[in-house]
């Protein structure tokens, strides 16, 4: 009785365990780029613009574009927490990016 007891709280243990790595896979899906534009979703259509040009030149790999223009859009205003967090890292993944692309030449 006993066995069949803690077999079956190991089961459900089990299950619970994976149906948590499932859901948390879904979460690590969203970009660096993604979080700077729904950051920036409610902003003015301006910013907008400057952040879809952003996420533009970063994916195509012109890394200096990408953080000048960042760094024109942190200085030209005021910006949430949430806006200031999501520069940062893409700031930071820019500056990697560039020194990456600068060694492999």
């Amino acid at each position: 009785m006993f066995k069949k007891i803690s077999n079956i709280f190991l089961m459900l243990f089990l299950t619970s365990s994976m149906m948590s790595c499932e859901s948390g896979n879904e979460e690590r899906t969203a970009t660096l780029e993604d979080k700077l534009v729904a950051s920036f979703s409610s902003s003015t259509e301006e910013n907008r613009e400057s952040v879809a040009a952003i996420v533009a030149a970063s994916k195509e790999k012109n890394y200096a574009k990408a953080m000048n223009d960042l760094a024109i859009l942190a200085s030209t205003q005021i910006n949430t927490p949430e806006q200031k967090q999501a520069i940062k890292f893409l700031m930071t993944q820019l500056r990697f990016s560039m020194e990456d692309q600068d060694a492999a030449n």
